[in-house]
């Protein structure tokens, strides 16, 4: 039976989500082209996916679990952007961290908790305090190249993960990156401790999307229009690049030069290489420019700011191609060939990660084999664990064993050039594969039924399992500081221990909670005087400490609160600790938070 779907839980970083706003001069000039813009592929796939989330989601109400006070604002006014004004049913509660316990953990909203980023094993283990079952907690991925992102993936071996939790890959090659660096690690948990170590959360591969009302094909008006603002000729064939301008990090030009001057000179017919992006620093964007003159002499080469309104979805309508000939390890999943298959554009892409899913030989585009030298990169990721080198040296030593076959690009250009039927009958078939596989709506659909499943699953073990953990025990991962540090103390004071309050405790409480000396970390205890006055009249005798939390309850102190206030009182001495085997006489029996002194 399907089990209806009303709420959703992201965590809602706006990092993850919301696209970085280009850089401006200060005169107010669209800044040049290799200007520091940040804009990634994840922030992209963020917006993607929150879009279609909220264009084609079938939820009805969406719980954002904010780590900020930007975070929290950013998704109000995305709400306000996309439903102000409307009459749409649907609501937003926002969660902080510092309310997550009582407002998430404790009675979960929504039964699925989503990250832009693969699922936290800090959620899974503060999970345990509520039960391993109370929700589910999905992420996907991006690239997962660096040192911290290949590290991060033996938490889903050792964290507290569940068959109702789920990693979901872009694609096909993330799916199977991932089981070769769990795989391995749990080989070495074998060897080291036995047992049968595996991953436990799903994986499961999910594409990302694409807006295919906003990418479409050019009409003939918009294509000559941008045509004439870039200064193309209309015999030459442009063939078009979009993505970050890194020959290190994204993909080296050098593959895409060679072979698109090749194909030009035995087809004689006039290329024009439009590449829209941006790069890091000016070095790299003169690189760009060094290496086109050098290895594409015969080709005219634009290149223009892509995160800039003016180009971003607007150069689209000025290509013939699109091409990207990625030789990276960061790369997951190109966005930019869906987007170009949206616009109706055959596509040459290198059989490389997320792109052989996305591009059908011979049909859509095609596909350019790619080839690494065995054990050419043996050191490297051990070079990488040791610091001998940073991230960016090590995508630099990986791309350069990676090789893109420069005769099959060729070959495969020049036949895209000479035959313009040809590129329509690829356009048109790439443009119905993007609308049916990868639209939103559909990556949506696919999110939702994984949670669907997930739920099931949830549902089962919360009923198999029943009650709750104990809270004295977890998280496992951090266990309570009284278990961590149980031998740290020369004794813990329990409910049943005596205590007595100072002789001038009233006098000295006053000082107590004005000087920041002794009233800090004020929010996790009570510093009413009225509540903390009541508890030591309390005490004028001795009676047990279960008698000082019933005076706190009584004076409206929240349970989490109480013990912490007696600790408080006793530390300052304020109360002092009555030993079990004496009766105390005057000015004895105060051994723990014993003051005579006054403040």
């Amino acid at each position: 039976m399907a089990i209806e779907f009303e709420s959703v839980a992201l965590y809602y970083d706006a990092d993850g989500y919301v696209e970085p706003k280009p850089a401006r001069e200060s005169a107010g000039r669209p800044r040049a082209p290799g200007t520091p813009a940040g804009l990634m592929g994840r922030h992209v796939a963020g917006k993607g996916f929150l879009d279609g989330l909220f264009d084609s989601g079938s939820w009805r109400r969406l719980v954002a679990v904010v780590p900020d006070a930007p975070s929290a604002q950013s998704i109000r006014s995305y709400w306000e952007e996309k439903l102000g004004g409307t009459s749409d049913p649907r609501s937003l509660e926002v969660v902080d961290l510092p309310s997550l316990r009582g407002r998430f953990l404790e009675a979960p909203p929504a039964r699925v908790l989503h990250f832009p980023v693969p699922p936290s094993p800090t959620f899974a283990w503060a999970r345990q305090r509520t039960g391993p079952a109370s929700f589910s907690i999905t992420g996907v991925t991006h690239t997962l190249a660096s040192l911290n992102g290949v590290t991060a993936l033996g938490s889903l071996v050792t964290a507290p993960f569940e068959e109702h939790d789920a990693l979901i890959c872009t694609s096909e090659a993330v799916a199977r990156m991932v089981r070769s660096v769990t795989g391995t690690y749990c080989d070495s948990l074998r060897d080291r401790f036995g047992g049968q170590p595996r991953m436990i959360p799903r994986l499961e591969t999910i594409p990302l999307g694409v807006d295919s009302e906003e990418f479409r094909p050019a009409t003939p008006a918009e294509r000559a229009q941008m045509r004439q603002r870039l200064g193309i000729a209309d015999d030459e064939v442009v063939f078009l690049f979009v993505g970050r301008l890194s020959f290190h990090a994204k993909a080296n030009p050098y593959p895409m030069y060679r072979a698109l001057s090749r194909a030009s000179r035995e087809t004689g017919r006039r290329v024009h290489l439009l590449l829209s992006g941006w790069a890091a620093n000016e070095m790299i964007l003169r690189a760009f420019h060094d290496g086109a003159r050098v290895f594409a002499p015969n080709l005219r080469i634009t290149i223009v700011d892509g995160t800039d309104p003016e180009y971003r979805r607007p150069v689209w309508d000025a290509a013939d191609v699109f091409t990207s000939l990625s030789d990276n390890i960061q790369e997951t999943f190109g966005l930019s060939i869906t987007e170009a298959m949206a616009c109706g554009l055959p596509v040459v892409a290198s059989d490389w990660d997320g792109y052989r899913d996305q591009v059908i030989d011979g049909e859509t585009g095609y596909l350019v084999p790619t080839a690494m030298v065995r054990d050419a990169l043996s050191e490297a990721s051990f070079r990488l664990i040791l610091g001998e080198v940073n991230y960016d040296h090590f995508l630099c030593e990986c791309s350069q064993a990676v090789v893109v076959d420069e005769n099959a690009a060729a070959s495969a250009f020049a036949r895209l050039i000479a035959d313009e039927e040809h590129r329509h009958q690829l356009g048109r078939a790439g443009r119905e594969r993007a609308t049916r596989r990868f639209s939103w709506a559909r990556i949506v659909s696919e999110y939702e039924s994984l949670w669907r499943e997930l739920d099931e699953r949830r549902r089962e073990a919360e009923a198999s399992r029943g009650g709750r953990p104990d809270p004295s025990t977890t998280p496992a991962c951090y266990p309570p500081v009284e278990v961590a540090f149980d031998g740290y103390p020369t004794t813990f004071l329990g409910d049943d221990h005596e205590v007595i309050a100072d002789e001038d405790a009233v006098e000295r409480l006053d000082w107590l909670l004005k000087l920041p000396l002794t009233n800090y970390a004020v929010g996790r205890r009570s510093a009413d005087p009225s509540a903390l006055r009541a508890a030591l009249r309390a005490a004028e005798a001795p009676c047990l400490l279960s008698a000082i939390l019933l005076e706190l309850e009584r004076a409206g102190v929240e349970e989490p609160k109480r013990r912490p206030t007696i600790a408080w009182m006793i530390k300052y001495g304020l109360l002092a600790h009555v030993p079990a085997q004496d009766s105390p006489e005057p000015g004895e029996g105060r051994l723990v938070g014993a003051n005579n002194g006054r403040a």
